[in-house]
This record gives C-alpha cells, sequence and structure tokens, in this order.
C-alpha cells in the first residue's frame, strides 16, 4: 500500500526534477530519488559510526608520556 503525501519544493527544484524525469511518472521519479538519499544516507551514517569504532586509543602513563610524544612525532 502506498500513502500519498504532499510537498512544497523550490520552482528552481522543481524544474530541475521535471528536465530530467523525462517521461516518468512524476511521484515515481521522486520515490525513486528518495530510496537513493536514503540508501546514501544510511550508507554515510554507517561510514561514520565505523570510523569512530575503529578509531584508536592509546593510554599512556605519565611516566612514559614524554617517550610515547617523541615516538609519535617520528
Amino acid at each position: 500500500m502506498k500513502h500519498n503525501i504532499s510537498i512544497t519544493m523550490d520552482q528552481k527544484l522543481f524544474r530541475e526534477l521535471e528536465n530530467i524525469r523525462g517521461r516518468e511518472k512524476r511521484s515515481t521519479f521522486i520515490e525513486h530519488l528518495i530510496i537513493l538519499g536514503l540508501k546514501s544516507y544510511k550508507n554515510k551514517k554507517e561510514e561514520s559510526r565505523t570510523k569512530h569504532r575503529n578509531a584508536s586509543l592509546t593510554v599512556v602513563s605519565p611516566l612514559n608520556f614524554n617517550k610515547a610524544k617523541h615516538q609519535a612525532a617520528t
């Protein structure tokens, strides 16, 4: 079952959509673009989570701080 929604958009955006979609039904074309946008959004969100999970954490005791600092610089 599909839901009927109404949106408002800038006139330039509307013209761009109209020029790109060609003979495809407007609702079908906009639905397709929303699906693509959601997939892209989810992928970027997952990449961001993965980046944060894979960030390395180094714990340095106060006694080894200068040594670790020197090794990181080289």
